[in-house]
């Protein structure tokens, strides 16, 4: 299961990934096909994804080593479908959109080979593809937290640049975003996340080298990693949008009714999602401390279930949310623990 942000706006982080091993010669298809390329002919290892019109869950499955695409009957109900594909350096010919009728749809989908690369590259496929050392690319780990690397690899920026960039970027908060700025309190916290002076004048200058601020063509090949072969391709990816345009979701926990349960790493709130339908329902956790960014991290269910306790970071405290209920209990750290750089990350019901 993945849950993220509605499709029409930024995809944020990944909370929880369930794989389900499918068997398809036992279980009867809704929706199958082949995908090929002029290139390549039948593909393996495409993700192909398919949405119901006016639904919030897509699903998605990976083509085997005939380029086959096979979406089992109780994953897909009869009603209009669009149709997205992943396959780095692919781009989707069609169809786009495919009915889905109550017996077995069939449809082949086509790729062409994509014009721009840069737009479909992952962080570590833009790590691999730049020349340097693995150390000095290390320190570029921090920098996914806020945004993709092709922000930094398709930038203009020269080192002197790329310097003030640094010492902007040292006063946000983890759970920053492009929409949606944290900004940390001047002190010990903001500090430590800087990396040392000399160190900064080596990475800006190595970005200067491999961005766009010589050249409008890269000195070096864009390399993509492989696509899923074999096993690997036996999964079943379901997705779930979420209400919030800047939800955030951390980590996850699953109570004993199959209801998933959230944090939100730069929001005020927690969240519970119904797999089954779809439905999620936000829950606002009060603020105890307004001058600190915002935000939780670990969730967890306590023994017998009947409440969540929620680990509210630079809050410096502890949200417990009745289950049944959704009330919410906050529990700030106490007077001689609290100090601009106090940090809750974890709890322990």
């Amino acid at each position: 299961m993945q849950l993220k942000a509605p499709l029409a706006s930024i995809s944020f982080a990944v909370a929880l990934t369930w794989l389900t091993l499918p068997a398809p010669a036992q279980i009867a298809a809704a929706l199958s096909g082949q995908v090929s390329s002029a290139e390549e002919g039948a593909m393996e290892g495409v993700l192909v994804s398919a949405k119901k019109d006016g639904s919030t869950i897509a699903t998605t499955v990976v083509t085997d080593g005939k380029g086959r695409y096979n979406f089992p009957a109780d994953r897909l109900e009869p009603g209009h479908y669009g149709i997205s594909i992943w396959a780095a350096g692919y781009d989707l010919d069609g169809p786009t959109a495919i009915d889905v009728a109550g017996g077995e749809s069939k449809a082949d989908i086509k790729l062409v080979k994509t014009k721009n690369l840069a737009n479909q590259l992952t962080n570590a496929e833009w790590l691999i593809s730049a020349p340097g050392s693995d150390a000095i690319k290390g320190n570029l780990a921090q920098c996914v937290n806020c945004h993709s690397l092709q922000r930094i690899f398709v930038s203009t920026h020269d080192p002197a640049e790329f310097m003030q960039v640094f010492k902007r970027m040292s006063t946000y908060a983890p759970g920053t975003t492009p929409l949606h700025a944290l900004l940390l309190l001047p002190g010990p916290r903001g500090e430590r996340q800087r990396m040392p002076e000399s160190q900064m004048n080596a990475v800006a200058s190595w970005l200067a080298s491999v961005n766009l601020s010589n050249s409008d063509t890269r000195a070096y090949e864009l390399k993509t990693l492989p696509r899923p072969k074999g096993r690997a391709t036996n999964v079943i990816i379901t997705e779930y949008d979420l209400p919030r345009k800047l939800a955030q979701p951390h980590d996850v926990t699953v109570d004993q009714d199959g209801m998933v349960w959230y944090s939100d790493f730069s929001n005020q709130f927690a969240g519970v999602l119904d797999p089954k339908t779809g439905k999620a329902v936000d829950i606002p956790i009060p603020e105890m401390k307004p001058e600190e960014p915002k935000g939780s991290l670990q969730i967890e269910l306590e023994a017998g279930q009947k409440n969540l306790w929620v680990a509210l970071m630079y809050q410096a405290g502890l949200a417990r949310i009745d289950r049944k209920t959704h009330e919410v209990a906050m529990f700030p750290f106490p007077k001689e623990l609290q100090s601009s750089n106090a940090q809750a990350s974890m709890v322990a019901p």
